[in-house]
């Protein structure tokens, strides 16, 4: 009796009429199994949601006065973390672009409120060739490109930096109105969606406080 209930008991768990080889090739085959699984799982994290589609760089025109003149920052979002602790408390921020033509160059004159006070930043950028990236000889590690909205008076930067082995991505709105509307919102948040980051990496200027003067600004140290 005892005997017949143990073999009962081996026959509901499969192990009836198998051979020691094919129980070591059903294991084998859960293990690569499950391989796969963690594998996929990992591949994963960070990579793009399911039917989203990265915009394509916009080629900029330095000739061009649609690129020229000020913009004020409406929205970022930043996977550099450090970027967040520095620039977290913009209360309102704009940049003012002049380009130099002849060295394929643009200078961006940022300007931000912070708290009661009002810091500046300018750095020089090169324009690729192909007209698709800006660069920075300070910053080799940089790489911006300005993304084909196809919304006039609207720039949506793309910028990523290697840093460590990893890669960061950072997404702006920029407008020529202080105030966005809603398709440019809109596109902002798909392309934040896009590069992995979600709602919570977004920062919104209040604008509670005036906007800075160039005379009562304050330039920002250069970090690296």
């Amino acid at each position: 009796m005892l005997q017949g209930s143990y073999k009962y008991r081996c026959c509901c768990l499969g192990l009836c009429n198998t051979t020691a080889a094919d129980r070591a090739r059903e294991r084998m085959a859960a293990l690569a199994t499950l391989i796969f699984i963690a594998v996929n799982l990992i591949g994963s994290f960070g990579a793009a949601p399911q039917g989203c589609k990265m915009l394509k760089p916009k080629k900029i025109d330095l000739k061009s006065p649609m690129f020229s003149g000020k913009w004020y920052l409406l929205r970022w979002a930043t996977q550099y973390e450090p970027y967040r602790k520095e620039y977290g408390q913009i209360d309102n921020a704009f940049f003012i672009n002049s380009p130099i033509v002849r060295m394929n160059k643009i200078l961006m004159k940022g300007y931000m409120r912070i708290g009661d006070k009002c810091i500046s930043e300018m750095e020089a950028y090169r324009l690729s060739n192909n007209g698709l990236e800006f660069t920075c000889e300070p910053k080799p590690y940089m790489v911006i490109r300005i993304l084909n909205t196809k919304i006039q008076n609207c720039l949506l930067f793309h910028t990523q930096e290697k840093r460590e082995g990893k890669t960061y991505n950072s997404i702006s709105l920029y407008s020529r109105n202080p105030v966005g509307k809603e398709n440019e919102l809109k596109i902002f948040e798909d392309q934040v969606r896009c590069v992995g980051m979600k709602k919570d990496k977004v920062l919104v200027p209040p604008r509670h406080k005036d906007e800075c003067k160039p005379q009562d600004s304050v330039e920002a140290i250069k970090r690296k």
